[in-house]
């Protein structure tokens, strides 16, 4: 009787070995037969299942999300609800986390002069977006009642920040250790916090002079919070200190 494969299973055992291999050699150097060896299979098998380096890729990087997942739900089973703690799941403070952030680091060293992996990222950032949007929406309920604009600029800038936190950890961990990593991301997360809040304010018809006081405008206040109403804002959200040229390419 011929042996039954779990073809998923299969799939998730040779992306977590790429995964390895990746960590190890690069994207760049790593072949099929390094991801091979790693997942203990013949290179036949691998093509068999998979249609090539970018697909075997893209899934080492989706184990990367189930992994971050994994964590963000252990964490609120337990009953946790502070964004920097659940965010901490994506940033290299501890040696699995390390680990995973390498693989994106190396994946972001070559999307941009690869239009393959340019367009495989443009997808995963969507995917990993979803997974970022549902604990924002988790930890800050009242983000469910900002604009679309307002949202959508904030979780940048949080995205685009943590990207730059994992850089910093794997490069240059005797400087990005996990209190200051931690520490920045808290102070990061409170600047798009107060400036989402100001937004809030004014789209609701309130003015801040030139102290952030208050003042309320009677024209064009309404009543009750609107959710997700589309508006456009002059007011630009906090910049991520680690905006550089590989963070902007990874929102491509």
């Amino acid at each position: 009787m011929p042996k039954i494969i779990d073809v998923e299973l299969t799939r998730l055992r040779v992306a977590k070995a790429a995964g390895k291999a990746i960590a190890g050699k690069g994207i760049s150097t790593v072949t099929m037969i390094d991801i091979a060896n790693a997942a203990g299979v013949t290179t036949g098998m691998i093509t068999h299942y998979f249609e090539g380096k970018a697909d075997i890729i893209a899934a080492a990087l989706r184990v990367l999300f189930l992994n971050m997942e994994r964590k963000i739900a252990h964490l609120l089973e337990k009953g946790e609800t502070d964004l920097a703690t659940l965010l901490g799941a994506a940033i290299p403070t501890s040696k699995s986390q390390c680990e995973d952030s390498v693989i994106w680091v190396n994946f972001w060293g070559v999307i941009a002069t690869d239009p393959e992996f340019h367009n495989l990222n443009a997808g995963l950032h969507r995917e990993g977006k979803k997974i970022y949007d549902r604990v924002i929406w988790t930890a800050w309920p009242v983000s469910e009642e900002w604009s679309t604009d307002v949202f959508e600029t904030a979780v940048r800038s949080i995205v685009t920040f943590l990207f730059g936190l994992s850089a910093g950890g794997v490069t240059h961990r005797a400087v990005w250790t996990t209190s200051v990593q931690r520490s920045q991301l808290e102070l990061h997360l409170r600047m798009v916090r107060y400036w989402a809040r100001q937004q809030a304010l004014m789209s609701c018809g309130w003015e801040l002079d030139s102290n952030n006081s208050v003042h309320v405008s009677m024209e064009g206040l309404e009543l009750g919070s609107p959710r997700r109403r589309t508006s456009s804002y002059s007011a630009v959200c906090p910049s991520s200190l680690f905006l550089s040229s590989f963070t902007t390419v990874c929102h491509g």
